[in-house]
């Protein structure tokens, strides 16, 4: 569904993706874990067309971003990093836009806009400006806009940001409608416990390469650490390693 083969990127001096290769199956849930600065954001906004790689090729459903990225867009629900709303506007009036730009008939917009803001208990500020919504509900405001459309493959930039535990169980409950759904679902994070609890397999991003790629079982089988948990195994592959804090404030 999602195919990057030796895509690169670079800004400038800096190399933000080196020969990046990944492939991503038809209704499966997959991870994409880095450091900050490893690369995640940048083949976000190439797999989304917003930039173009300065050599290889990304397919979202079998078409060329470089090449179609207005049809990849048709494709695909998009939720980035930070929330970017328009503060004058409500959470209705967001959807409805939305909704209207995605070609969602009328009548299968409103319901479906309804059936948003309740799962996501946002009905009760539905029709009040955004600018005075709170950080979570801004981003519950943003994971339905990438939703309203009915995309069939999702790409979510670090989802659980500025959510509160039952925003962040709402968000895991999504995932498995979607994934009962047969959707195609990437998510970017530096947040281990989300991608090692709801993802199908797992790419690991250093310093703008693959490190390592599979499932957990197969991540430990590359990091030689059969019975370790995603934390260590990440840190591995990433040459990192946990820090003694005993004495740091002495």
């Amino acid at each position: 569904m999602i195919d990057v083969v030796e895509v690169e990127r670079r800004y400038g001096d800096v190399h933000a993706l080196r020969g990046v290769t990944l492939a991503v199956r038809p209704g499966e849930v997959f991870g994409v874990l880095g450091h900050n600065g490893a690369g995640k954001s940048t083949l976000a906004k190439i797999l989304t067309g917003l930039i173009r790689p300065d050599a290889g090729i990304a397919r979202v459903g079998g078409v060329d971003v470089a090449a179609e990225p207005l049809e990849v867009r048709r494709r695909l629900g998009y939720l980035p990093e930070e929330s970017v709303l328009y503060d004058e506007l409500s959470g209705r009036e967001h959807l409805e836009h939305f909704a209207a730009l995605r070609g969602v008939d009328p009548q299968t917009a409103r319901a479906r806009i309804e059936r948003l803001l309740e799962f996501l208990d946002l009905a009760a500020a539905a029709d009040r400006a955004v600018g005075g919504y709170s950080r979570g509900m801004r981003r519950k405001t943003a994971i339905a806009l990438a939703l309203v459309g009915d995309p069939e493959i999702l790409l979510f930039d670090e989802p659980t940001g500025g959510l509160d535990p039952e925003g962040s169980r709402r968000f895991a409950d999504l995932l498995a409608e979607l994934r009962r759904r047969g959707k195609t679902v990437v998510i970017q994070s530096h947040i281990l416990g989300l991608v090692e609890k709801r993802c199908d397999r797992i790419a690991v991003l250093e310093a703008g390469a693959v490190v390592g790629c599979g499932t957990l079982a197969e991540l430990r089988a590359q990091a030689e650490l059969p019975e370790a948990d995603l934390e260590d195994v990440f840190l591995a592959l990433t040459g990192r390693r946990a820090r003694d804090a005993t004495g740091l404030l002495d």
